[in-house]
């Protein structure tokens, strides 16, 4: 859960000192935006949290593995 907090704030503090979003940039962006308004609420911030660890828990125990987390970074790096 931490490296995927690590992973979301990295790609705001990322996006602050440029004046436009990347394509993937806005596709994160999009993703946390939840009620799209073109925000993102702390509400927001947290739920995409949750759903990404959801998401990447595969044996649904509550805890991530390394493994689960290098899945998780191999298919956003397939995306990208």
């Amino acid at each position: 859960m931490v490296k995927l907090i690590f992973f979301i704030i990295f790609f705001l503090t990322n996006s602050i000192c440029a004046e436009t979003l990347t394509n993937q940039e806005k596709i994160y962006f999009n993703f946390i935006d939840l009620n799209n308004d073109n925000y993102i609420s702390m509400d927001e911030f947290l739920q995409s949290v949750e759903i990404l660890f959801k998401l990447v828990d595969q044996n649904l125990d509550g805890k991530l593995s390394e493994n689960e987390i290098i899945e998780i970074k191999n298919i956003i790096e397939s995306l990208s």
